[in-house]
């Protein structure tokens, strides 16, 4: 270990949960180990209800009763309102099925979501404080009546968001859009407010839409993307489904470009080489002892190397050096100026001190160095940065030493949350109440330099940055538009020039940018592949001179992705870059300014605007102060610092959204272990071991109370008046059950009087059947009607026993998710089941006699536990955390979930029957004169019809739709003849 006696140490209450983490922080390996104390308190439920880091649990012991986060639950285990020391609270309501209803944040500032009888969102409202109300999204869906050529019948076809209108004329058969257009608003400066009618919203686009081609193959990857402007990229995948290769189709050109080509991937699906369209091999070397990155080389063979990264790293996978052999070392000024970064950590593994090399006088701030036409080794200078952070990981203190110049800078902390401002010019630290002033409430900053202020709207989202404010002229300001997933549309700045005011604005489509200015119309084609990125800059309008039409622009990375070579089509300079750890450039170099000053993806491979922002997606970063603009959307999942850039190791870990940090240098096998062990300590593996302990006890409970029910048959005389009571009794279960579930059927398909008239026909068969089979008149009990009625009541027990004991653990729930979305994951779970209850009866007879009983909660757990894994895999999957062990029942779950257990009886009964008569009509011998062959296939017969049961989940949410549909329906019929009648 880097840090010897600095153990990690859980405290664990009576139940297993965590209730202290202790981490020891040292400095330098001689200095004393510093105890810093996380703290989780839990309800009775077990939910984690407020937490402290090791600075605000410090003060609690001061008597101060600050959290870092605070949850309040519902009855149901649904998180109500969340209380966060960097962003503030949120107040959410849920409705009957969980889906989020309404919510307000600490600005007070509302929004609610409208939706239709199927669960699905059709109108999302905001209102800010005592503002007015006003519709910033609206979903339509296709109907029944839809083209179902191009797969339109129940998905979105339509929605119009903040950026304007989405229109999708196509889906795949698992649901990819496609073909989808995008209609921008005409004044991107209006307060979005859609009314209900279709005509008024088209009124309020612009003409023109912009239509995106997508094509997938049979496996659903996609094989082509035709963007806006015709531009067509074609991507070929080897036989394991990876990239292989990458080619691009110019709109109005005949023949295609291959960008990337024969990419090759190792075992764990790392990318180890690649050959880009200008002939330039990227490779990359894994160390065979633990998988961690090696090197990374781009080339052309048979020349000397444009990058070659190689990396070393300490006892735990920090980095501790990386040198770039392609670049040499030069002696100037005293000084031997290395191609090599240096890195040094403390105990818990944050970056403490960086070297390297830098433009001298390089600024401090947002601005960039000053551009070299050459890398001129005269120009260079080493450099060190020290820094230091608090116990809650804020970087407080920068010391920034070179020969050129060196300067330290300060961050004050608020004292009870994680918000931050800088060091003002005057050398002092902003107190509480500037720090307060400095955010909304929200925990957004409000001012991004001394005089620039920032702008958000409702959905805390950067709304505008003025660059420059002016009193009695236009200022200089550059405001953004997102779409209904949070996602940047449009970026436009204005800049005032004395006499006009001049508008550059970037559209984000995908695989394209169009780029617009007075003077300029600029198509950005961007291709992402392996390892690098490919833009192709095609100009409409004012090429500049020097740059080639449709000019091939290679970006090359580091292991972070961060774009440090950047080449031409045939494998030139454009230019190079470096950075310093947390993503300001401290120097940059190339053949031509203008040429290099169309790069704008730079550090991590994100785009770097003129304010000299980061935007990652979903959050703005500032690589001068090292931390977020805003705290994080995705809340705690990164830690309870919720401006902390990757928890302060910019090196081995990067953030790709602005949401949660990724490892980038951890070995294969680490990762590998690190992940399993994640799964089994994660939501999943819980989930999956609570269904099974669930269904294994259900099913004991079943067993148990058969086996009771065959117990009082055995001790209570038969007569014929008590054969004919429990057959009627079995009769109408069954006919309750059956027509409940084929009502329910019907009801998705046909009108409400002809449902229920249809859902009599079968359950009457059933009862029918049971009169022809059953034995009139003896005073034995009925073999047929004893064996169903304890088929029934083992049913209602486990159902009952289901809906009493459901808090039990923690679950993964279908919730809102479309029926049709489920349906591939219910096969799958029908055949594994049907796998395990035939190993059940062909395995039966080598079982022991004692242990047999066990044999079908054995079955009942494993396909609980695998049901749970295979809902887990979807995306919108609800997880439920374990809530109160026995809840009483709500009536109609418990109604639904007891009728459908008994349907699934009768179907057991009857199925298993009909394979009884279909072996015996066959052979033509009953079943004690059949041969073991026989008997065996008869068996497992009898398996594959009881495990069709399992799709009766899916069949429950589907009869209760059409019953749903059926008292809507009748509603509506009683309504309208009430107004009539009237």
């Amino acid at each position: 270990m880097t840090h010897a006696n600095t153990p990690a140490i859980q405290v664990f209450d009576p139940r297993g949960l965590s209730v202290r983490g202790v981490a020891y922080h040292r400095r330098q390996n001689a200095s004393v180990a510093q105890p810093c104390i996380t703290q989780q308190e839990y309800d009775g439920a077990g939910r984690a209800v407020l937490s402290r880091d090791p600075r605000l649990f410090r003060l609690h012991q001061d008597g101060q009763p600050t959290a870092n986060q605070q949850y309040l639950f519902s009855l149901s285990g649904a998180v109500v309102l969340s209380h966060n020391s960097d962003a503030g609270w949120r107040l959410g309501l849920l409705g009957a099925h969980g889906q989020w209803v309404e919510g307000w944040d600490q600005k007070l500032s509302q929004n609610r979501v409208d939706y239709d009888p199927l669960c699905r969102p059709v109108a999302t409202f905001e209102r800010a404080w005592q503002g007015a109300e006003r519709c910033i999204a609206r979903f339509t869906y296709a109907d029944n009546d839809a083209d179902a050529c191009h797969n339109l019948r129940g998905h979105l076809i339509r929605q119009d968001d903040t950026a304007g209108t989405l229109l999708f004329t196509g889906f795949s058969l698992n649901g990819t859009p496609l073909q989808h257009s995008r209609t921008f608003i005409a004044d991107p400066q209006w307060p979005v407010d859609w009314p209900e009618s279709v005509p008024e919203r088209d009124a309020l686009l612009e003409i023109e839409p912009a239509i995106t081609r997508l094509h997938c193959n049979a496996a659903s990857e996609a094989v082509s993307q035709t963007d806006a402007l015709g531009n067509r990229q074609t991507f070929i995948h080897n036989c394991a489904g990876e990239l292989r290769e990458v080619r691009l189709k110019l709109a109005g050109q005949a023949d295609e470009t291959a960008l990337v080509q024969d990419i090759q991937y190792n075992a764990f699906g790392h990318v180890e080489q690649q050959r880009a369209g200008n002939g330039v091999i990227s490779r990359a070397t894994f160390r065979p002892d633990d998988g961690r990155l090696e090197q990374l080389k781009a080339y052309v063979t048979g020349q000397p190397a444009l990058q070659d990264l190689t990396y070393e790293y300490d006892a735990v996978g920090n980095v501790t050096c990386i040198t770039d052999a392609a670049q040499a070392t030069h002696f100037h000024r005293n000084q031997r100026i290395e191609p090599v970064n240096r890195y040094r950590y403390d105990s818990l593994y944050r970056l403490i001190e960086a070297s390297g090399r830098q433009l001298r006088n390089a600024p401090g701030g947002p601005q960039l160095p000053d551009f070299q036409a050459t890398i001129d080794p005269g120009q260079l200078e080493n450099y060190t940065r020290l820094y230091t952070y608090d116990e809650a990981g804020n970087l407080k203190v920068m010391q920034h030493q070179a020969d050129s110049a060196c300067r330290t800078e300060r961050t004050a902390v608020a004292r009870f949350s994680n918000r931050s401002l800088p060091e003002k010019t005057n050398d002092e630290l902003p107190d509480e109440q500037e720090i307060a002033a400095g955010h909304d409430l929200n925990g957004n900053r409000t001012e991004l330099q001394p005089g620039q202020s920032l702008q958000w709207n409702l959905c805390n989202q950067l709304r505008q940055v003025d660059q420059v404010v002016r009193e009695e002229e236009p200022d200089d300001c550059e405001f953004y538009v997102y779409d209904g997933g949070g996602q940047r549309q449009r970026k436009i700045r204005q800049a005032y020039t004395g006499k006009l005011i001049r508008t550059h604005e970037t559209r984000y489509l995908p695989g394209l940018e169009i780029r617009t200015s007075a003077d300029e119309i600029l198509h950005v084609i961007t291709v992402k592949a392996g390892r690098g990125t490919v833009q192709v800059l095609h100009w409409q309008k004012g090429q500049p001179t020097g740059i080639p039409q449709d000019q091939q622009r290679y970006s090359f990375t580091d292991h972070l992705g961060s774009s440090t070579l950047e080449l031409d089509e045939a494998a030139l300079l454009i230019s190079r870059e470096s950075y310093y750890p947390y993503g300001g450039t401290c120097w940059w170099a190339g053949r031509n300014k203008v040429e290099a000053s169309y790069k704008t993806l730079r550090y991590s491979g994100q785009e770097r605007d003129a304010s000299g922002l980061y935007y990652y997606g979903f959050r703005y970063y500032l690589p001068w102060c090292q931390r977020w603009l805003s705290a994080d959307p995705a809340g705690t999942v990164d830690g309870l610092n919720l401006y902390s850039m990757v928890n302060g190791n910019p090196i081995g870990h990067v953030d790709l959204q602005g949401l949660s940090l990724f490892s980038v240098v951890r070995g294969a096998a680490m990762r590998l272990w690190e992940s399993t062990r994640s799964f089994f300590s994660g939501n999943i593996p819980q989930a999956m071991a609570s269904a099974a302990a669930r269904d294994y006890l259900g099913s004991h409970l079943g067993n148990t109370v058969a086996a009771g029910v065959n117990l009082a048959f055995d001790m209570i005389r038969a007569t014929p008046g008590r054969n004919t009571a429990l057959r009627y009794v079995v009769e109408s279960i069954s006919f309750i059950s059956v027509y409940y579930s084929s009502a329910g059927v019907s009801g998705n398909h046909l009108q409400s009087a002809n449902s229920l008239a249809v859902g009599t026909l079968p359950a009457l068969s059933v009862s029918a059947g049971y009169d022809i089979h059953a034995q009139h008149g003896q005073d034995e009990w009925d073999p047929v009607t004893r064996a169903r009625f304890v088929g029934q009541t083992s049913a209602i027990s486990r159902g009952l026993f289901q809906q009493l004991f459901r808090g039990f653990g923690s679950n993964f729930e279908w919730g809102d998710v479309p029926l049709r979305e489920r349906l591939s994951r219910t096969v799958a779970a029908t055949v594994l089941y049907s796998a395990g209850t035939t190993s059940r009866e062909l395995g039966r007879s080598h079982v022991p006699e004692v242990l047999q009983p066990n044999l079908s909660p054995t079955i009942e757990a494993l396909d609980g536990a695998v049901g749970t894994l295979l809902r887990s895999t979807h995306p919108h999957a609800a997880h439920q955390p374990h809530t109160a062990t026995v809840q009483m029942p709500n009536i109609n779950d418990l109604s639904a979930e007891i009728l459908s257990r008994t349907t699934n009886a009768e179907w057991s009964y009857w199925g298993t029957e009909g394979v009884e008569w279909l072996a015996e009509a066959i052979t033509g011998n009953p079943a004690d004169s059949q041969s073991a062959s026989t008997r065996r296939t008869v068996a497992m017969g009898r398996a594959v019809v009881s495990a069709v049961t399992e799709l009766r989940g899916y069949v429950n949410q589907y009869v209760r739709r059409g019953w749903s549909r059926i008292l809507d329906r009748s509603t509506v019929t009683a309504s309208a003849s009430s107004n009539t009648f009237v």
